[in-house]
This record gives C-alpha cells, sequence and structure tokens, in this order.
C-alpha cells in the first residue's frame, strides 16, 4: 500500500511518488514581455479585487509575455496573457504593495497545473500565438475551440531606456480549491509568489487591445470572464512597453499571506 513520506513533496497523481523539497528559484532565460496598461474606473475594478486587498491606483494592465529556455522545464517554453492590477496587502504583521492576477492564460498544461495547485495562479488554457514581429509591428491573439477572443498589437517607436535594471515583483493570487459536491471552499487564502525581473531592453510605443465578448455557447466556462475584462471602461490609449527580459520565480519565497 502506497504511503506518502514525511518531508517529501507530492503533486496529483501522488501514488508515483514524491520529491525532495529544494529551496531555489528558478530562471527563465529567455523572455519578451508586451504590456499595455490602461486607466479605468475604479469602482468598476475594484469589484474584482477580493477582501483582504486595497486597489492603490485606477488601472490594469494586459501583459503578453513569451517565455523560453525555462530551467525547471529543461530549456522549454510557453506562453502567457497575464492581466493585473497594483494593489496593497495590510494586516497586523505586514504592509506590503505588489500587482493582483485577475487571470493568466497560457498555452501549455505543466506550468498551468503547477501554478495553480502550488501557488495559487489563477491559470487557464488558450491558444496564444507566438510574437509576430514584422518591420516595427508586434501583435499576437489569444484564441479558444478557434474563437478569438483578444487581440494585442504594438508599433515600436523607439528605445525607451538603455539601462539594464533589476526589479522585485510582489505578485498576489488566490489560492481557491473548492468543495466537492458543493458550495463553499476547502481552501481560500491570499498567496504572495515572489520574482525578479532582470529588464535588459525596453522600447516604447502605441497599440491597440481588442476584446471579442464571446458567448456562453462559444466558451462555456469563460465567457463570463472574458465578458467582464471587456467591459471594463479604458480612459485615453495605454501605455505600451516592450522588454527584453531574465525572470527569476523565487518559489522558496512564496508564501500564505496572513
Amino acid at each position: 500500500m502506497f504511503r506518502t513520506e514525511p518531508g517529501k513533496c507530492y503533486q496529483m497523481p501522488v501514488h508515483f511518488g514524491g520529491y525532495d523539497y529544494a529551496p531555489a528559484e528558478t530562471c527563465y532565460h529567455d523572455v519578451v514581455n508586451m504590456g499595455f496598461t490602461f486607466a479605468t474606473d475604479e469602482a468598476a475594478l475594484s469589484a474584482y479585487i477580493p477582501e483582504g486587498l486595497e486597489l492603490l491606483r485606477p488601472e490594469f494592465t494586459i501583459n503578453f509575455t513569451q517565455s523560453r529556455e525555462i530551467d525547471w522545464m529543461a530549456g522549454g517554453a510557453y506562453n502567457l496573457i497575464d492581466v493585473f492590477a497594483p494593489v496593497r496587502f495590510r494586516s497586523a504583521a505586514e504592509d506590503l504593495e505588489g500587482i493582483y492576477s485577475f487571470v493568466v492564460w497560457e498555452n501549455k498544461t505543466t506550468p498551468i497545473l503547477t501554478g495553480r495547485e502550488k501557488t495559487g495562479v489563477s491559470k487557464l488554457f488558450a491558444d496564444i500565438e507566438d510574437l509576430h514581429i514584422f518591420g516595427d509591428k508586434r501583435f499576437t491573439a489569444v484564441s479558444f475551440d478557434c474563437n478569438t477572443f483578444l487581440r494585442l498589437s504594438m508599433t515600436v517607436e523607439g528605445p525607451a531606456d538603455e539601462q539594464e535594471t533589476i526589479t522585485p515583483v510582489n505578485a498576489i493570487h488566490w489560492r481557491y480549491i473548492p468543495k466537492i459536491g458543493g458550495p463553499g471552499a476547502d481552501l481560500s487564502q491570499l498567496v504572495l509568489f515572489p520574482q525578479r525581473l532582470e529588464t535588459q531592453k525596453t522600447w516604447r510605443g502605441s497599440g491597440v487591445v481588442e476584446w471579442f465578448a464571446l458567448t456562453w455557447e462559444q466558451h462555456p466556462t469563460q465567457a463570463h470572464i472574458i465578458q467582464a475584462l471587456a467591459g471594463l471602461p479604458t480612459f485615453g490609449p495605454a501605455a505600451v512597453m516592450l522588454t527584453k527580459d531574465k525572470v527569476f520565480l523565487m518559489d522558496s519565497m512564496a508564501r500564505v499571506l496572513e
């Protein structure tokens, strides 16, 4: 009969065995980020901020990330879309600022499973095109079952900063495990997942974000998410940035916020 061993880490399916915990950070060696930041209505955005967090500014970012040469995937790759807003967490024990992710779409199963279970990232699957590069144009699209629900396009206008920078990122997520067979949660907690962004090059530009609010028939499990994000008001053009980065995920520093 299989039994778990004290001190071992496990993921489903558990019965094939666990692994030793080794505190470390994992590197994404080749990363491109293309971000679109919009000013929005504070009340509309706050409706999606969970209890325990405070919205810092009425703005949100839609960020495309193309990651290659990932250590923990033996040099593998995947793409993602992260929609987040700046927040503050305050308790009797601490006060920290970070970003809260409303949803993270990824185009591979492996990072979805590890991120959802281990660090509470609200990850979902989508088909995400690699970044298309044509002259000064950069563009990508996101779809599900042949139904496109998001397009991002940028016109690069020039370099923004030639200096390399190191930026710590306090990424905050809501880890929620529903009860089996009924309403409610078996687990509900805010989680901090620290990262470090080493930016090598930065470009400024202008761009366009196009949402296509799919119907329930087109995407039964995510239509309400896409419709909610597509319905957020935006004031003025987006602030658009393109960066070439190296990213470090600090798994050993991830923890529950209390």
